[in-house]
């Protein structure tokens, strides 16, 4: 697959690679909805599919430039859109039977920090950036973020990172749950490949047992963060104070 996401295969393992480094890889929803496609795609063909982002960064989050536009439509059309594009990607990771890794090569902010933690595994590079973001913009994690963040590094450091907006780099990333290793920046993808290969010796219908077995016992809570998203999410993207905050940082 060519265009904004490129999808490529060596036996059992694909890496799909997130394909805008213009934009810092952010996603608009056509974006989005290509992206799930292409895991979907990854992870019916492999058994063990590597998520990357091309250029410095592994994902910036939402394109500016769409959001703009989504204040101005009805908040009910924002909900749809959600659930079709962005949302969908965090779906067609959890339910996907292959085994997911993110590898982290730069800044995974907003929905891109949400997009790395839905996958099964997470590498980073050391110049690896994370941050939940969102309330800069006055807007909540609209792909999962609150929950699965909560999930990883402790309800302390989740209202941190959601409350401030700062960013943290990958040490402390690791440190407090948000990824798996750090490594150094030219070794991030044969780090992942290694990290596939540990999966891949194993017998191929226990693996998907495995994922389906903690999935299962995270559903209920996923689904509800996701729900609850769409639904204030388009309050947040129609209110004064988005719309100020979005022109801002698209000025900068």
């Amino acid at each position: 697959m060519t265009g904004a996401v490129n999808t490529d295969f060596d036996g059992e393992l694909g890496v799909v690679t997130i394909d805008r480094p213009e934009r810092r890889n952010a996603l608009d929803s056509a974006t989005a909805e290509q992206l799930a496609g292409a895991l979907d795609d990854a992870g019916r063909r492999a058994r063990v599919v590597i998520l990357t982002g091309a250029g410095p960064a592994f994902c910036a989050g939402g394109d500016l430039d769409e959001l703009a536009r989504w204040s101005e439509l009805d908040p009910s059309e924002i909900t749809g859109l959600l659930y079709k594009s962005f949302q969908q990607m965090i779906r067609t990771i959890r339910g996907s039977d292959a085994v997911v890794i993110a590898a982290v090569n730069g800044a995974a902010v907003g929905a891109g920090l949400d997009l790395a933690l839905a996958c099964d595994l997470r590498v980073a590079a050391q110049s690896a950036r994370f941050g939940q973001v969102w309330v800069r913009l006055g807007v909540i994690p609209g792909t999962g973020g609150a929950w699965l963040t909560q999930a990883l590094a402790g309800p302390a450091r989740a209202a941190e990172l959601l409350l401030t907006g700062d960013l943290i780099d990958a040490t402390k990333a690791e440190r407090i749950g948000l990824v798996n290793a750090v490594v150094p920046d030219d070794e991030l993808l044969d780090e992942a490949r290694a990290l596939a290969a540990k999966v891949l010796r194993h017998p191929p219908a226990g693996v998907v047992a495995n994922k389906r077995a903690y999935i299962r016992a995270t559903d209920a809570a996923v689904e509800d963060a996701l729900e609850h998203a769409a639904q204030i999410q388009g309050e947040r993207f129609t209110s004064a104070e988005f719309r100020a905050a979005v022109r801002q940082a698209r000025a900068k």
